[in-house]
């Protein structure tokens, strides 16, 4: 086994430990949550659509209707005070710090390893 075969049953090894962990467990049963609740899916499917429609219309230099900006408000507001979507992003966000970790983790094994002088048998 080489090297980067090495690395990536390693890498499959965190997957593995990450998926069991409760962050990743509150985020899986979150997105079920929201998934489930078709109101807040159909309102973060306008809301990505309207999202689309004014960037494009930036893009060409114009600017959106005020029906556009108030509807995307209006669906903002709306959508940050279902209680699934906020589970959903509080879910998220611990998931992210908890991946964040991990990369950090990570690079302060790849700056481990610069240091080293000892050569790993492969």
């Amino acid at each position: 086994m080489d090297e980067r075969d090495r690395m990536l049953e390693k890498a499959r090894e965190v997957g593995c430990i990450i998926s069991q962990l409760p962050e990743y467990a509150y985020l899986r049963a979150a997105r079920r949550e929201i998934d489930a609740d078709r109101e807040a899916t159909e309102m973060l499917n306008r809301m990505r659509d309207l999202q689309q429609a004014l960037m494009q219309a930036i893009s060409r230099g114009e600017t959106a209707s005020e029906e556009q900006e108030r509807e995307f408000g209006d669906l903002q507001e709306k959508i940050q005070t279902n209680a699934r979507y906020q589970a959903f992003i509080s879910s998220q966000a611990n998931f992210e710090k908890l991946m964040d970790r991990v990369d950090h983790a990570i690079g302060e094994g790849i700056r481990k390893g610069e240091e080293s002088r000892i050569i790993l048998a492969t």
